[in-house]
Order: C-alpha cells, then sequence, then structure tokens
C-alpha cells in the first residue's frame, strides 16, 4: 500500500501542481521521494522493455546471431531502465538544479536555497519519469511533446512555489539557462569540429597532393617545397 500511495502523489503532483508542489523538501528528503515514487515505474519499464526485446527474439537477425545475443538484450532491458532512471535521472536533476539556481541567484530572482531549486527541478521531472515506460514504445513519438509541455509546466509551477517568485520569472530563468547551456555546448562542438576538420585535413592533404603527381620536400629551412613529379 505504501508503494501505490507514493505513486499517487506523484500523480498528485502532476494533475494539481498548483497543491502539491508548495511542500518545503531538502536534498535528502527529496531524493527519497523520488526513488519511492518511481518504483512501479521502473518495474513496468523494465517489463515494457522485455516485451519490446522478446518481440525481437522471433526476428531472423535474432535467430541468426544466436541465443547469446537476445540474453544481452535481455539484460539490457533489465539494468539499462535501472541506471537511467535511478542514476542518470537523479544525476541530471542535480546538475540541472544547480545551473537553474545560479541563473536564478545571479539574476537575483531566488532568495531560497538550492534544495528548493531541486525540489522544484524534481517535480518537473516526475510526469515523464512515470511514464517513460510508455515513451519508448516506437509508435509513442508523439506522446514526447505532450510530456514535454506537461512537465515544463508542472516544473514552472513548482519553481514559482519553491522559489516564492512569479511565473513568468520562474519561467524566464528556466528559458535563460537553457538558451546559455545550450550556446555553451554549441560552441564547444564547433572547436570540437574545426579541430577534427583540421586534423583531417593535416592528414589527408600531402595524400591528395600526392595523388595528383605532387611530392611535398623540405628544404633546408623546413619550409615546404612543392614540386612536379613525373606520374
Amino acid at each position: 500500500m505504501g508503494l501505490w500511495k507514493d505513486l499517487k502523489s506523484g500523480f498528485d503532483l502532476m494533475l494539481k501542481p498548483g497543491e502539491n508542489s508548495k511542500k518545503s523538501l531538502n536534498v535528502g528528503a527529496a531524493y527519497t521521494w523520488y526513488y519511492k515514487v518511481t518504483l512501479i515505474p521502473l518495474i513496468a519499464l523494465i517489463v515494457v522493455a522485455l516485451l519490446l526485446v522478446s518481440s525481437f527474439g522471433t526476428s531472423p537477425i535474432v535467430r541468426v546471431l544466436g541465443s547469446a545475443f537476445f540474453g544481452l538484450g535481455v539484460l539490457t532491458a533489465v539494468v539499462l531502465p535501472i541506471v537511467f532512471v535511478w542514476l542518470l535521472i537523479p544525476i541530471s536533476i542535480l546538475v540541472s538544479a544547480g545551473l537553474v539556481h545560479i541563473v536564478g541567484v545571479w539574476t537575483g530572482q531566488f532568495k531560497g536555497d538550492l534544495s528548493k531549486t531541486l525540489t522544484a527541478t524534481m517535480f518537473g521531472r516526475i510526469p515523464s519519469t512515470i511514464f517513460l515506460f510508455a515513451l519508448i514504445i516506437p509508435s509513442s513519438f508523439v506522446l514526447y511533446f505532450v510530456f514535454a509541455i506537461w512537465a515544463l509546466v508542472v516544473y514552472v509551477i513548482a519553481l514559482q512555489n519553491q522559489q516564492k517568485v512569479s511565473w513568468p520569472v520562474a519561467l524566464g530563468v528556466i528559458l535563460i539557462t537553457t538558451i546559455v547551456v545550450a550556446a555553451v555546448i554549441g560552441l564547444i562542438a564547433t572547436v570540437f569540429a574545426v579541430q577534427v576538420n583540421n586534423a583531417i585535413l593535416n592528414a589527408l592533404l600531402p595524400h591528395l597532393i600526392g595523388n595528383n603527381g605532387y611530392t611535398v620536400p623540405t628544404s633546408g629551412n623546413g619550409m615546404p617545397v612543392i614540386t612536379q613529379t613525373t606520374p
């Protein structure tokens, strides 16, 4: 009964975030609540993942690759959901809450401590986490948009209640954080792509020149000298 009661608190939060996102939790209590609420959804996720793996068990490729490949798929269907729901999502909640809190404090909007921002961030992840078992079904991609909007609404309302700000302020802090993080990731990706592109060009250019009948000898002062050779 306790597990169903914990799950019900998650549904209550989703359906009435204005009323149920006001409770103040410290970091330990917030994570304890998260693990209790997500236990039954995690079991449902594992069951659906196993069903998806079983549906591939009769496919020709599995028969060719053998039972070992199928056994690996079953193991992945059990381990991956646990790692994702109980490890990666909690870590991402902490990181996201930290970034949002920094922006909120930097803009002078947040007066509460980090635990309040973390609680609001955790509340915002509940809709998609509870229904993750449905979101992994290939034909349910449309649900991503529904739950993305739903999660954002819960997040904004929870952040509004926890940090005692208006909903436009809460939404603005979330959007600013998202834009800044996206810009930083884009900059890093661009620099990385340029470096990789330069490395590829430096590796291939001598060969491309050589394929057109050129060699690249080095002169006495270390400068390359391009000379025509007979093909």
